[in-house]
């Protein structure tokens, strides 16, 4: 059954992200990770769903929307989805990943953790 509160009509969000990894310090750089290059991960997702409807696949509220309109593979676009999405997508990349954060409001926030 799909969440029927008050965000069940469309909205927009201002998201927030934070991405935690981990590891040993390189001898070299003195760095787990070098920051621009985290970013280098991060920003083409990010660009990917910035600024687009995300919709459920059977949503009929978005039928009209065509490309404007993103479906939304893994259900409801939730911020537990999102912070998901983001985990499966950074993971694998040399660094160890520990967690994704996203704050839907500065009170409201999912996190995906390493298991």
């Amino acid at each position: 059954m799909r969440h029927k509160g008050k965000c069940y009509h469309p909205h927009g969000h201002n998201y927030r992200m934070e991405v935690e990894v981990s590891g040993p310090i390189n001898e070299v750089s003195n760095m787990v990770w070098d920051f621009a290059d985290l970013d280098e991960l991060v920003n083409p997702i990010v660009r990917e769903l910035d600024h687009q409807f995300l919709a459920h696949p059977d949503d009929a509220r978005f039928e009209g929307f065509g490309d404007d309109c993103l479906r939304w593979a893994e259900g409801d676009p939730t911020a537990e989805s999102i912070a998901s999405y983001f985990f499966q997508a950074l993971t694998g990349w040399g660094v160890i990943l520990e967690r994704v954060t996203i704050y839907e409001t500065d009170k409201a926030s999912a996190t995906v953790r390493r298991s």
